[in-house]
């Protein structure tokens, strides 16, 4: 019977896999099936290289952002190096962009592991970060509709959703957190509750709302440049969207790095705005390579180690006493 169910629960996986690839892959191909190829190539040679230069360190700056909010949810209860984050962000930023799944997650669980801490904290861990860098972007997205014309009711709509969950989330974990006996919960229960402790206080809670904050507006800032390095003049109002659109279509679990949905998000925001379609995919494009090649050529070198140590990656991973939850993906750290 297990087995049974095993194999079913396995084949529901492929079957919505197959039909998020179909989705997406139709999806592409109706905003690029009319593009002029020429046109295309004109506009990325247009690209203003020092432009995208800051663009890029904008992405690093990014990754320190993410790596100091670590610290803050980390606190003196785990003090690990600022500077060993950052490298940890590094490489888990860079094995999600050129690996299925959440190889990135797997990575950071045997890094901090190292440094004594529990895997069901590291996992609780990650699914703060996402949720505060979630509440980041859903702060600079809510007044957009009213910022920007043109925007659909319907996008209006998933953004005023999308702002609500975060928050009520966010309210409901703090009071888990605060609340939560751990003692009378299961082991893996109870070490997710005891790992979410930096929601017990406030001041942690807004620096680290700050900080992610901080991080969106980086990004968004990152959008806005490439945007300018291609001539395709915009309010800031319009790449913060932009972004919004793209993290909410990477919720959809389907290539290495965000391959495909990133794309389908950028030219549908930028189909809203009415920019040309070659000028659109160009953007796409750049703005996918400025969200995974630092992390890539940085993080790639410091996963080496775990080339020669898979098998005790492997073990963390399936730990049964301290397997950390299943991350929530409300927006890819990951982009």
């Amino acid at each position: 019977m297990n087995d049974r169910r095993s194999r079913a629960k396995r084949a529901a996986g492929i079957a919505f896999r197959v039909l998020n690839v179909a989705a997406i892959g139709g999806a592409l191909w109706w905003f690029v099936r009319g593009i002029d190829v020429a046109a295309l190539g004109r506009a990325l040679e247009r690209a203003t290289p020092w432009l995208l230069v800051v663009a890029l360190l904008l992405n690093v700056f990014s990754q320190y952002v993410s790596a100091e909010g670590w610290r803050i949810m980390l606190g003196s209860r785990h003090p690990v190096p600022r500077g060993r984050l950052l490298r940890y962000e590094f490489s888990a930023q860079a094995a999600s962009a050129i690996s299925p799944g959440r190889a990135g997650e797997l990575i950071r669980l045997w890094f901090l592991k190292r440094d004594d801490v529990p895997v069901a904290t590291t996992g609780a861990l990650i699914w703060l970060e996402k949720l505060f860098g979630a509440l980041g972007l859903a702060i600079l997205v809510t007044p957009v509709p009213w910022l920007l014309d043109g925007v659909p009711g319907v996008v209006s709509g998933c953004i005023a959703v999308f702002a609500a969950f975060m928050v009520v989330q966010l309210g409901v974990l703090i009071v888990i957190a605060r609340r939560g006996r751990t003692e009378r919960l299961p082991k893996f229960l109870g070490g997710v509750v005891g790992g979410m402790y930096s929601l017990r206080e406030p001041r942690r809670v807004v620096a680290m709302l700050g900080v992610m904050l901080v991080g969106e507006a980086a990004d968004v800032a990152g959008a806005a440049v490439v945007l300018h390095a291609l001539g395709i003049r915009l309010p800031v109002a319009a790449a913060i969207l932009t972004l919004f659109l793209i993290d909410f279509a990477n919720m959809l679990p389907v290539a290495p790095g965000h391959f495909g949905t990133f794309e389908v998000g950028a030219l549908y925001a930028l189909n809203l705005m009415h920019v040309l379609p070659s000028s659109a995919l160009a953007f796409a494009l750049l703005f996918h390579v400025q969200q995974n090649l630092p992390q890539v050529v940085v993080g790639l070198p410091l996963e080496l180690p775990l080339l020669v140590g898979r098998r005790r990656l492997r073990e963390v991973a399936d730990t049964p006493a301290e397997r950390g939850p299943e991350p929530v993906e409300h927006s890819p750290p990951d982009r």
